[in-house]
């Protein structure tokens, strides 16, 4: 009796474990690509995790670029406290050009627009909150890079 309740109690928790709750669904659905638009493609080296100081997730920073228009975008995903609305913000920095950035309580994403980047370096960052304020994860490069168009 009680092996077979410890396999009904593995079951059930395997179970449970491979529904993804509709919070990480719409989450999934969000990537860099289909935040930026079409033809924007992620940059070599352009993913940070957005980290708390201890170490805990609660998302992710990728630097795009389009290389058709020559423009950059930065988009900032959350992993964390998805469907809530929490501050979030991206930025993004063209060395001696545009600058953007965007920060609201956002429910699953920022993205800072998109601005001419062609053959310039940039450098970029993403942030979020927990619901209280008071926790922030930020990932991001405050040096210049890519630089090569």
């Amino acid at each position: 009796m009680l092996i077979r309740t410890a396999i009904a109690t593995a079951l059930v928790a395997a179970g449970v474990a491979a529904i993804p709750s509709s919070a990480y669904a719409a989450t999934a659905s969000y990537t860099p690509e289909r935040v930026c638009g079409p033809g924007f493609h992620r940059v070599k080296d352009g993913h940070r995790t957005m980290k708390t100081h201890e170490g805990a997730v609660f998302g992710h920073v990728y630097l795009m670029y389009n290389k058709r228009s020559g423009k950059n975008c930065v988009a900032a995903i959350k992993t964390a406290y998805t469907g809530t609305r929490t501050v979030t913000g991206a930025y993004l920095e063209v060395k001696g050009g545009g600058r953007s950035e965007d920060e609201q309580k956002y429910q699953y994403y920022a993205e800072t627009g998109h601005i001419d980047g062609a053959w310039k370096c940039v450098r970029y960052a993403g942030w979020t909150r927990d619901p209280s304020g008071r926790v922030e994860a930020w990932g991001g490069r405050k040096g210049w890079s890519n630089c090569k168009g």
